[in-house]
């Protein structure tokens, strides 16, 4: 395969080792392409001690340092991706579409669209109240300017794949696009074992939209439950979480910095907690249902899209009050868990790698 016929992966950040990071490293392994991120972090993969084999570029190695870091990476994709020239097929991930101006003509230009950016569109109220009040009105303004850029990009792609159901609709509510559904998958050789049944467990980031806050309080009232907590050392509302739960025995905190011993965790867990507000894709339910593990969901966004039956989870209203998750836990006991076990796993086997990647190459190759 000669270098204009080649495809390349561009991602903005390899930041942790979380799903989307290893839905990256899916897609390159499948469709045999190189990989181009704005950052490669320590706390992320190693592509030279995993499989991938092909060309990594860097587009910057300074976005996480120092301050400014979504200006930087803007700067980066803008004006360090001449080498997409260089292919004649372009996937885009996460917020690195501005580098689609740098593409040939004859480029065939595909974005992945997790979401549209959420700080712009539909939580834009929910960043704002975050932003010092002095502040706002340049916060405004940074939305503004990226909305327009935003919307000018992503009508150069030639095909916009997405996530889910949930956030297709949210595509073509604010963007007025038509785009194709492919789910993430988890692999589910990576979850084949049941070990001991002995605790809660989230391992959503600790970001206001997660509400892992809510979590945190339910638990502080149910001393006799122990609730895991998994975050990442970068979370936005780490500390503030971590304060909730001060003095609290029966909750623990634990950062998995190379992602080492998660399944484990999953494992050892009696079920899996997500009530994230209308979620466009989540991964933890499916790495949950994979490893056997029912999930304790709320009733919006993707989560009401991928459910099928009443087999696999405990539903709770989208409002996610502090009663409703006490309630769910006290009818997600170690019994009822042992039964759902097996209708999980089949569940889990819709979102394989095998199907992902089939689809996948239909989609890019043809």
């Amino acid at each position: 395969m000669n270098d204009k016929n080649k495809t390349i992966i561009l991602h903005d950040t390899f930041l942790y080792k979380w799903w989307w990071e290893r839905l990256i490293l899916m897609m390159a392994k499948a469709l045999n392409a190189d990989l181009a991120s704005g950052f490669f972090s320590a706390w992320s993969f190693d592509l030279r001690k995993e499989w991938f084999k092909w060309k990594m570029i860097s587009v910057s190695s300074e976005i996480f340092k120092k301050w400014f870091r979504h200006l930087k990476l803007k700067w980066a994709f803008l004006f360090n991706t001449w080498f997409l020239k260089d292919y004649d097929k372009v996937i885009f991930s996460g917020d690195s579409i501005s580098a689609v101006r740098n593409c040939s003509k004859n480029t065939k230009k595909i974005y992945y669209c997790h979401t549209p950016p959420r700080y712009i569109y539909d939580l834009h109220d929910l960043y704002l109240r975050k932003v010092p009040f002095l502040l706002r009105w340049a916060f405004k303004l940074f939305c503004f300017v990226f909305k327009k850029m935003y919307e000018r990009d992503v009508r150069k792609m030639d095909l916009i794949l997405t996530n889910s159901i949930n956030t297709q609709k949210r595509i073509k509510k604010f963007l007025w696009l038509d785009s194709i559904v492919l789910y993430p998958p988890v692999n589910l050789e990576e979850f084949k074992y049941i070990k001991t049944w002995d605790y809660y467990l989230s391992f959503a980031r600790l970001s206001d939209a997660k509400r892992v806050d809510k979590i945190v309080e339910a638990f502080k009232k149910m001393p006799e439950k122990k609730l895991i907590v998994i975050y990442g050392e970068n979370d936005p509302q780490k500390q503030k979480i971590f304060d909730l739960a001060k003095w609290c025995n029966n909750i623990s905190f634990i950062t998995l910095p190379w992602n080492i011993g998660f399944t484990d965790y999953i494992w050892n867990s009696i079920a899996t907690i997500y009530i994230p507000i209308d979620e466009d894709f989540g991964m933890s339910p499916v790495e949950s249902m994979a490893a056997w593990k029912p999930v304790l969901w709320v009733n919006e966004g993707w989560l009401k899209e991928s459910i099928i039956d009443w087999k696999t989870w405990y539903l709770i209203p989208k409002e996610a009050n502090i009663d409703d998750i006490i309630e769910a836990i006290s009818k997600l006991s170690i019994e009822k868990c042992i039964d759902m076990k097996d209708d999980c796993i089949e569940r889990a086997k819709d979102f394989s790698l095998d199907k992902f990647e089939e689809k996948l190459k239909i989609i890019v190759l043809s």
